[in-house]
């Protein structure tokens, strides 16, 4: 089968995930978005994606890989789309230009999305991966490697700790919280307050100086949640610690 016949196969298989952006995947891939935003480097997504989809498709996989993977292909190429219909134009710098010897970065980074995407146990995550990935389309500020270093850091977090995260990220200038009151948040939820340890060490928090340093989220903490688009389906972040009891009363 050519990949004109492989690709729209494998792309429904996401629909049990991505619903209606699967139809507008399709449309993308086939047509291209009209007017003139169409061009050269519309034309190397639509050829760059359709290549890795079509190696995927090939690859043995169980249902729900198949069903992220492809869950991912369609909700980062809808992006993409919406994106054009908002009348945003591509990034024009080397991301999707080929490289002697090499894939382009944008290819690479669609694949590293569909890889992420496939193990995800934590499905809404895929989202994120889908975000990321349409954003550094057209975003020149996030060079390839923070958006592969954005992938890494999806794959090692949960989505507790991305909540976590975007509460310090919300509240920004405004916490309260010191590296002091670890043991308070402890009182609570170990589990918060150990992703805030990790949070740290993955330079996405502030650092502790003798714990009267506010815990406060970095700009590349910031940088990240505003590139994968950080939604939270679950209605669980109104009773968070870090939200319910800011800086524990200052205490």
């Amino acid at each position: 089968m050519s990949n004109k016949e492989v690709v729209p196969v494998f792309i429904r298989k996401g629909t049990e995930l991505a619903g209606g952006a699967t139809g507008a995947a399709l449309g993308f891939l086939a047509a291209g978005p009209a007017g003139a935003a169409a061009g050269g480097a519309v034309g190397a997504i639509i050829q760059q994606t359709g290549d890795v989809v079509a190696d995927f498709a090939g690859r043995t996989l169980s249902h729900r890989e198949s069903v992220r993977a492809a869950g991912a292909t369609s909700l980062s190429l809808e992006k993409i789309q919406n994106k054009f219909d908002a009348g945003l134009a591509l990034r024009n710098d080397d991301f999707f230009r080929m490289r002697i010897g090499y894939r382009p970065r944008a290819e690479d980074i669609f694949e590293a999305m569909m890889l992420k995407s496939k193990n995800q146990y934590e499905e809404h995550k895929v989202y994120f991966y889908a975000n990321l990935f349409a954003n550094a389309c057209f975003d020149d500020s996030l060079s390839a490697d923070t958006v592969s270093w954005f992938m890494l850091v999806l794959d090692k977090l949960t989505f507790s700790h991305i909540e976590t995260l975007n509460e310090f990220v919300l509240l920004g200038r405004n916490s309260k919280w010191k590296w002091r009151h670890l043991n308070t948040i402890a009182d609570t939820s170990h589990v918060v307050a150990a992703q805030l340890e990790e949070l740290k060490g993955m330079r996405l928090l502030s650092l502790d100086a003798w714990g009267d340093t506010l815990i406060e989220a970095t700009p590349i903490a910031v940088k990240f949640m505003r590139a994968i688009e950080f939604s939270n389906p679950f209605d669980s972040q109104h009773g968070h610690v870090i939200r319910s009891n800011n800086g524990a009363s200052n205490n």
